[in-house]
């Protein structure tokens, strides 16, 4: 079964993909089928009884340098999600 993760985390262009512990699960989880979304703290709203993110899909690689592609900015509703991961 393949679950749709959310991930609030820094900017993940920028994350030090050797140390970063979040990076490497969303790597883990992305290697076992399940879609990944990013967003950064910032862009989440409260919007008449729904919590909204606004980010990217995205597909990780453990490549320094080239690590993340991102997909189109979207809108989404976090309650459409299986996993949020916060940190």
């Amino acid at each position: 079964m393949s679950l749709k993760v959310s991930l609030q985390m820094d900017p993940i262009g920028s994350v030090n993909i050797q140390g970063d512990s979040t990076f490497r699960i969303a790597l883990e989880a992305q290697a076992r089928g399940h879609s990944l979304f990013h967003y950064t703290p910032d862009r989440l709203a409260y919007v008449e009884g729904r919590v909204l993110a606004r980010g990217w899909p995205v597909e990780l690689r453990h490549e320094i340098g080239n690590h993340v592609t991102f997909g189109p900015e979207t809108e989404i509703d976090l309650a459409d999600m299986d996993v949020v991961w916060l940190r």
